[in-house]
């Protein structure tokens, strides 16, 4: 499991390099409020956005974005002219993409989609430095990148029959339990990382090379203990509300 520990786009204006959209503004897609958004235009199939030279980046995460609304969608993240990761969905997941630590000369997003008349939206792009979580989360620990964050109410007739549904969305709720890790581990990498949650959202990936389990999380609620049976061990957890882009 990974957890992002920075963010070095905050503040960063991007630079639409393809299909950019009439009236959009750029600066939308590296801000996390998620109702701020950034959509290109339909002249194209692909849509480049330009992050500019980045240093000590080791992960790219997108969240709320319609890549796959119509048909498959393929996002890529490239240094300069050179490919680092990518992915083909058929479902608007978040995504987060983990490599080596690198400098990159430019920060390139690429989306594409077909047919060339859809547009791209996307809310939030971000990209720093991640933690992995050197021992495994608690035994039963909710997929929140496979959940919905849809929930429905349905009213009856005096037979008990189904008249009508109600849907509204609403967040998700998780909770991530990292017991026995050791004091170490918590007083530094951890503490990095409670800093940084408190700061701006943070992503969670579950699997390793599979970028489409991932979603961001905010609103989190820390807490440490001491082990009930080796004071060199620490149990740890954070509570939070998150979105997967379902």
């Amino acid at each position: 499991m990974i957890v992002t520990t920075s963010n070095k786009l905050i503040g960063v204006v991007p630079v639409i390099q393809q299909d950019q959209g009439p009236g959009e503004v750029p600066a939308n897609i590296t801000n996390p409020d998620h109702s701020l958004t950034y959509t290109s235009g339909t002249a194209a199939t692909e849509f480049w956005v330009s992050f500019g030279a980045q240093t000590d980046i080791s992960y790219l995460a997108i969240s709320g974005h319609n890549s796959a609304l119509t048909n498959d969608g393929i996002i890529e993240v490239y240094n300069g002219a050179t490919s680092v990761a990518g992915i083909t969905i058929s479902r608007n997941h978040n995504l987060m993409f983990t490599f080596d630590l690198q400098d990159f000369t430019d920060l390139w997003v690429r989306f594409a989609i077909t047919p060339n008349n859809q547009p791209t939206t996307v809310s939030f792009i971000a990209a720093g430095t991640y933690l992995v979580i050197p021992r495994g989360e608690q035994s039963g620990y909710s997929r929140q990148w496979l959940e919905r964050q849809t929930t429905s109410q349905t009213s009856t007739n005096l037979l008990s029959a189904p008249t009508g549904v109600t849907q509204k969305r609403m967040a998700l709720k998780g909770n991530l339990s990292i017991p026995n890790q050791t004091r170490d581990f918590i007083e530094t990498q951890w503490q990095t990382f409670i800093d940084f949650s408190f700061e701006q959202p943070f992503f969670i990936k579950e699997v390793d090379g599979e970028a489409q389990t991932t979603y961001i999380c905010y609103n989190p609620k820390h807490k440490i203990t001491a082990h009930q049976l080796n004071r060199g061990l620490v149990n740890a957890s954070v509570q939070f509300n998150s979105y997967n882009g379902l």
